[in-house]
C-alpha cells in the first residue's frame, strides 16, 4: 500500500495471545502497535477468542480466532495441547486472507504453522520468557516427553525466525540452552513502560482514594498467579513486621492478618495502590521481564524482587530497591527492615526510581522494534 505522495506504509502482522485480556504478553502488543501506528505503519494483530470477529481503528485491526471444533471432542481430548495448535493453524490461515504483510511478528508459542509454512516475508519473533524455562521452574529439571508438544511450537518459531527477541538475557539463555536457538540471532529488547499514564503522585491522596490509614506502612504484592507469583511468601514477610500492611491486588479474598486483599481493580485504582504503598514486593518464581515492576518504578515506588524476575538486570540495589536471591521469607524480611529503617535511602529512592523507569519507557523500547523492522525489511 503507498500513500497518496507515494511513500509506502509498512504492513505488519502481530500474531499475538488472547484477544480483550490485558496479561503481560498483551499488553506489549498493545504498546508496541501503538508506536507503530505513530509511524504510520498499519497493525494487523491476530488473538485467541472465544468467538471469530473482526475490529478496526484506523490503521489498526483486531482479529479473533476461535481455536475450536477442528476435532471431534472425543478426539480433542487425547491431543495435548489442541488448543494452542488449533489456534496457531488457523491464525496462520487468516494471515492469509487479510494479508498481504510486510513483516510477521510473533509472540511466544502462537506461530507453530506461521514457522513451518514461511515464506521469504520477514520473520521476527520476540519471547516473553520461555514455556519449557517456565515448566522447569515450577515442576523442576526432569521433563516427562509428554510435555514434548508444549515447548515444540516456541523451539520451532525460535530456530525458523529471522530474529528472535527476547525480553532479557536471561531468556536469550533459555533460548539457546533449551531450544538450541543460534544467540548471534538474538536481540534483547526489555520490556517497557507507558511513563505519561504510570507516574507519581501524592502519597497521602492515594491512600485516601483507597480508604486506607494513612499512618501505615504499606507493602503492595499484585498479580493473577499466587503461586507463580509467590504471594504466601509475601505474606510471610510482612507478618511479624511492625505497623505494616500488604496490599493484595488482582486476586479477591476476605482481609485477614496484615493482608488487605483490594481484588481486581480498575487500572486508575492499581495507580492509586502503586503510590499508596511504600515499596512493591514480587517474590515470582519464574519471569521473562515482567511489567509490575516496571509500573511500580514509574510510579517511583522502590521494588524488592527475585532473582528470577530478571529485574536485577536494569536495578541498582540500593538505590532502585533489591533483589533478594533467596525464596524465603525471612530474606525478604531482612530487605524490607533494611529499606523501612533507612530514612535516607527511602527518601531519594523514588527520584531514582522514576528516572530509571524514564530510560524504559515504551516508546524508547517501541523505537528499537522499529529500527529491527526496518532492517530485516529491507534486507
Amino acid at each position: 500500500m503507498t500513500r497518496l505522495d507515494g511513500s509506502v506504509i509498512m504492513r505488519i502482522c502481530m500474531i499475538s495471545g488472547l484477544a480483550k485480556y490485558h496479561g503481560g504478553v498483551e499488553h506489549v502488543v498493545d504498546e508496541l502497535s501503538s508506536v507503530m501506528v505513530n509511524h504510520g505503519a498499519t497493525v494487523t494483530v491476530f488473538n485467541k477468542y472465544y468467538r471469530d470477529f473482526v475490529e478496526k481503528s484506523n490503521n489498526f485491526t483486531t482479529v479473533g480466532v476461535r481455536p475450536y471444533e477442528l476435532l471431534p471432542p472425543r478426539l480433542s481430548a487425547r491431543f495435548p495441547d489442541y488448543e494452542q495448535y488449533v489456534y496457531n493453524l488457523k491464525a496462520w490461515r487468516k494471515t492469509k486472507v487479510y494479508g498481504p504483510f510486510d513483516l510477521i511478528h510473533g509472540h511466544g508459542s502462537s506461530c507453530f504453522f506461521s514457522s513451518i509454512f514461511r515464506t521469504k516475508k520477514p520473520f521476527l519473533m520476540t519471547f516473553h520468557g520461555t514455556m519449557e524455562g517456565n515448566f522447569r521452574k515450577i515442576y523442576g529439571s526432569k521433563i516427562s516427553p509428554q510435555f514434548f508438544t508444549l515447548f515444540y511450537p516456541e523451539q520451532v518459531a525460535a530456530l525458523r525466525c529471522d530474529l528472535a527477541v527476547a525480553c532479557s538475557n536471561a531468556v536469550k539463555n533459555e533460548l539457546v540452552t533449551f531450544y538450541g536457538a543460534n544467540q548471534n540471532k538474538i536481540a534483547i529488547i526489555h520490556n517497557g513502560v507507558d511513563v505519561n499514564k504510570f507516574f507519581p503522585q501524592d502519597k497521602n491522596w492515594a491512600r485516601r482514594k483507597l480508604e486506607l490509614p494513612p499512618k501505615n506502612k504499606y507493602a503492595l504484592w499484585i498479580g493473577r498467579e499466587p503461586i507463580r507469583k509467590g504471594l504466601s511468601i509475601a505474606m510471610k514477610a510482612v507478618e511479624k513486621i511492625p505497623n505494616i500492611r500488604l496490599l493484595v491486588v488482582g486476586i479477591n479474598g476476605n482481609n485477614f492478618g496484615k493482608t488487605i486483599f483490594l481484588g481486581k481493580i480498575s487500572e486508575a485504582k492499581i495507580i492509586d495502590a502503586y503510590n499508596a504503598a511504600d515499596f512493591l514486593i514480587f517474590p515470582t518464581i519464574y519471569e521473562g521481564f515482567p511489567l509490575v515492576p516496571l509500573e511500580a518504578l514509574a510510579c517511583g515506588l522502590p521494588i524488592i524482587v527475585s532473582t528470577a524476575s530478571n529485574l536485577g538486570e536494569i536495578i541498582e540495589e540500593g538505590v532502585h530497591g533489591f533483589v533478594v536471591k533467596e525464596g524465603s521469607p525471612s530474606a525478604y524480611k531482612e530487605k524490607i527492615e533494611f529499606l523501612l529503617n533507612d530514612d535516607v535511602i527511602l527518601e531519594k529512592m523514588p527520584l531514582e526510581c522514576r528516572n530509571l523507569a524514564i530510560n524504559y519507557s515504551w516508546n524508547r523500547q517501541a523505537e528499537k522494534y522499529w529500527k529491527i523492522y526496518q532492517r530485516i525489511i529491507d534486507s
